[in-house]
């Protein structure tokens, strides 16, 4: 016999759920069956299933230890756990806020968020590797609850990524990027784009959609005709972005711009910049080629970097901004500060 006892990322859930994950890859009818047969009990009494579990539950499974393992199958999780040896962009410097339910990383450029195909490396398994060497979470936790990464950034695009570390946390998040209020949810992103920008406020009669497969995102004013190539990908959505100046490099004809976010769609910067005729600099999709080779013949993506983002709690978390903006604009920083200051507290 084996008693598992309920944690936190597993309350909230009915039992019949947590029995499907506790045994992968074995029929759904094996869980009713050993229901209904008394092999799996809840607190020493028979279950439907259908009980919803809390903190401290205790489940029961009455088999012998070979027959448990045989039918569990061991997931192709735990078989293949991962390394942060995988992760050579990653040190601990990395780490910008860390609680017991969330996790905040500084990812750099050309590191994905979530995997694009089964051999990439990304964030995602980073938070999970990183949290099993540190005693966060165990191996067999995973069973049923996986941490994973609640904002995605573009390959290309740097700064914050938010990860849960639970279930809570994973709440937490998703209300935190969903939250439009700029003013308490801060979601500050830095641009440089081509060009001398002027574009100053909110920015929020622009209606979206994005292609099936995520992309290509498009982009056009409220109230205006919807082009013909975006009909097939189903109903718009309306986004909101504001956006202010911080600085003009003359000699480079770049400037750099600050943009929070009330809504969160995918390449919602980089598309709205473009819409305006200031695309990303480095941007390969909505981009100007010419000009991003002119500017630097090695640059192979958007310089947009999440900057800042407040928690519900009030914690505000930064990064330090990366050496591609700063080489162009060396008092980022303080101007950026400056203009987050103003646009908070008028």
């Amino acid at each position: 016999m084996r008693e598992i006892t309920i944690g936190k990322n597993e309350a909230g859930q009915k039992l019949k759920k947590f029995c499907f994950y506790y045994f992968k890859g074995i029929p759904q009818s094996f869980t009713y069956k050993m229901l209904r047969k008394k092999n799996i009990l809840l607190n020493e009494k028979k279950a439907s299933g259908e009980e919803l579990l809390s903190e401290g539950d205790r489940v029961q499974l009455y088999f012998a230890e070979e027959t448990l393992e045989d039918l569990r199958k061991e997931s192709e999780t735990l078989r293949k756990l991962p390394k942060l040896s995988d992760h050579p962009w990653f040190t601990k410097e990395r780490i910008l806020y860390e609680d017991p339910e969330i996790l905040l990383l500084d990812k750099p450029a050309g590191v994905l968020t979530q995997k694009a195909t089964a051999k990439d490396h990304s964030v995602n398994e980073c938070v999970i590797a990183y949290l099993l060497e540190s005693g966060a979470i165990t191996p067999e936790s995973l069973d049923t609850f996986k941490p994973s990464v609640c904002n995605r950034l573009d390959r290309n695009t740097s700064g914050i990524v938010a990860a849960s570390k639970s279930k809570a946390g994973a709440r937490d998040l998703t209300r935190l990027f969903r939250n439009t209020d700029g003013r308490t949810a801060q979601k500050i992103y830095l641009a440089v784009v081509h060009g001398k920008c002027n574009l100053k406020g909110h920015f929020d009669r622009l209606d979206y959609v994005k292609s099936r497969n995520g992309n290509q995102a498009y982009v056009w004013m409220h109230g205006a005709r919807r082009p013909k190539e975006t009909l097939k990908y189903g109903e718009p959505v309306q986004i909101w972005t504001e956006i202010y100046p911080l600085d003009y490099n003359r000699d480079k004809d770049i400037s750099l711009m600050l943009c929070r976010l009330h809504t969160g769609k995918s390449h919602q910067i980089r598309v709205t910049m473009q819409h305006y005729g200031y695309p990303v600099a480095g941007d390969p999709k909505y981009g100007d080629g010419q000009k991003n080779e002119k500017l630097d013949p090695e640059l192979t993506g958007q310089i947009l970097h999440s900057y800042q983002l407040r928690l519900e709690n009030g914690t505000v978390v930064r990064t330090a901004l990366p050496e591609r903006i700063r080489q162009y604009f060396p008092n980022a920083e303080e101007q950026a500060d400056l203009m987050i200051r103003k646009i908070t507290q008028g």
